[in-house]
């Protein structure tokens, strides 16, 4: 899979803050904000929340034998939605919207995308 492809197909989603992809560990691999935008956060609380994203979806992979594989998940702050997708057994797609857009459209066109990988 071309994580760069992902990313900047995905940026092409409705009103797409940031696409990116996410090791096991956290650290970014791919992708970025969309030109012209920034985080709310600074660069080392930007690294914090990464990890803390990719450590959600790694404790979360610890019940998939009683629930199934998680699909995607949402947290939904203030000022931005974060949207937690896996693409593979170490990297998750990790995408930020304003609170106002519509989470369910920008996951099946995720999905969508993903189908076509």
């Amino acid at each position: 899979m071309n994580f760069d492809e992902l990313c900047n197909s995905v940026m092409k989603i409705e009103d797409i803050r940031f696409a990116g992809i996410l090791d096991k560990n956290g650290e970014l691999v791919s992708g970025g904000y969309k030109d012209g935008l920034s985080s709310h956060l600074q660069s080392d609380e930007s690294k914090m929340s990464f990890h803390y994203a990719s450590k959600s979806w790694e404790s979360r992979k610890n019940l998939s034998h009683r629930v199934g594989k998680e699909k995607f998940s949402i947290v939904e702050f203030e000022k931005v939605k974060q949207i937690s997708v896996p693409v593979d057994s170490n990297n998750i797609l990790l995408i930020s919207v304003e609170p106002s857009v519509n989470h369910d459209q920008v996951v099946k066109g995720v999905f969508s995308l993903l189908e076509k990988q």
